[in-house]
C-alpha cells in the first residue's frame, strides 16, 4: 500500500504551512498542492481551508479533514507497527537511532545513556540532532529524527506524543576554590544562593520564574544563556559566577573544580520529556533503546 500521500498530509496540517510542508518533505510545493487536490477529488470534499497571505500557520482543517487526519494517522501508524513488528523477528538490534535534543542534553545522553547501549548493540549506528525546541520538533516532523528529548512543558500534545518523563531539579554548579571553599555541603537553599553573582541558561529562568520563592529581578544576573552548557562554562571558565541550570540525578559534571548542588526547595518542578510524532510507532532499534534507557533509569 502506498500511503506516501498520507504521510505527506499530515505533516502538511501538523506544520499549518504549505511552503515548511513542502521542504520538510523534500518535495516542491506545487507538487504537495497537487497531492492535496487529489486526496479532495477522492473524497469529493474539501479537507483544508487555505488562508493566503498570511504568515505561520495558515491552513485549518474541515469537518471532513478532521476525520481523514485522524484515520490517516491510524493507518499509517498500523503500517509502520507492521513493518517494525515483521523486522523484529530478526532479533538482532541493528539500524539507527536518530535523536533530536538540545546541545546540553544531548551531551549527557551520549556519556551515560548512549555509552553503554553502544556495548550492549555494537551494530547500531547514531544520529543525534541538536537546536532549540523549534529545531527538535521540526526534525520529528520531517522524519529525520524518531525521538525527541526537551522539557515537557514545552510540548504540544496536539503533536507529540509523551512517552516517558523524568525528574529534573535545579542544580547549583561552582567552582570549589571559589564558592563556599571553607564547608562541606549536601544542598544549597535559596537562602545561600540569591545573594551569589548568576550565570542562568534557559530552563532555569523558567523554573525561577514559576516558583513563588524567587523573584528574577531581585538576583545578581551575570548571564542569561539559551543553554545550559553555556551557562556552566561561566561558572566553569571564569569562576566568577554560580550556574544554576535544571539537571537530572544521573548527570555528571565534567569540570575540573566544579561541583553541583541540588535546591531542594525547587524539586519536581520540572521534567524531562521523551517525545515522538503523535501516532508514531517506533522501530525496533529506538523501542529497545527507550526499553534500555527505562531500565537503567
Amino acid at each position: 500500500m502506498d500511503t506516501s500521500y498520507y504521510h505527506n498530509f499530515i505533516t502538511l496540517v501538523q506544520t499549518g504551512n504549505m511552503t515548511q510542508a513542502a521542504e520538510l518533505l523534500h518535495i516542491t510545493q506545487p507538487a504537495l498542492s497537487k497531492q492535496l487536490k487529489y486526496l479532495e477529488a477522492e473524497f469529493g470534499t474539501p479537507l483544508l481551508h487555505i488562508k493566503r497571505g498570511q504568515r505561520g500557520s495558515n491552513l485549518q482543517l474541515t469537518d471532513a479533514g478532521r476525520i481523514f487526519y485522524e484515520k490517516a494517522q491510524q493507518l499509517c501508524s498500523i503500517e509502520e507497527s507492521t513493518y517494525n513488528a515483521v523486522k523484529q523477528l530478526n532479533s538482532k538490534i541493528e539500524g539507527t537511532l536518530r535523536i533530536a535534543a538540545s546541545a546540553s542534553r544531548s551531551t549527557s545522553l551520549i556519556q551515560d545513556s548512549i555509552k553503554n547501549f553502544s556495548v550492549k548493540y555494537p551494530s547500531v549506528r547514531y544520529e543525534i540532532y541538536e537546536g532549540l525546541m523549534a529545531n527538535v520538533t521540526s526534525q520529528l516532523i520531517s522524519g529525520s529524527a524518531e525521538i525527541g528529548i526537551c522539557n515537557e512543558q514545552m510540548v504540544d500534545i496536539e503533536k507529540f506524543d509523551i512517552i516517558h518523563t523524568e525528574d529534573e531539579d535545579l542544580y547549583a554548579l561552582f567552582r570549589t576554590d571559589v564558592f563556599w571553599t571553607n564547608r562541606e555541603k549536601e544542598s544549597l537553599s535559596w537562602t545561600d544562593i540569591r545573594k551569589c553573582p548568576l550565570s542562568l541558561s534557559g530552563g532555569s529562568v523558567r523554573m525561577i520564574m514559576q516558583s513563588p520563592l524567587a523573584d528574577l529581578s531581585t538576583l545578581n544576573v551575570v548571564s542569561i544563556t539559551t543553554t545550559r552548557s553555556s551557562a556552566i562554562e561561566w561558572a566553569a571558565e571564569t569562576g566568577r559566577t554560580v550556574a544554576l541550570v535544571p539537571m537530572d540525578i544521573k548527570e555528571h559534571v565534567h569540570f575540573r573544580k566544579v561541583t553541583r548542588l541540588r535546591l531542594p526547595e525547587f524539586s519536581g518542578t520540572f521534567r524531562k520529556a521523551f517525545i515522538v510524532l503523535k501516532g508514531h510507532s517506533l522501530s525496533p532499534v529506538a523501542q529497545q533503546f527507550i526499553d534500555f534507557y527505562k531500565a537503567n533509569a
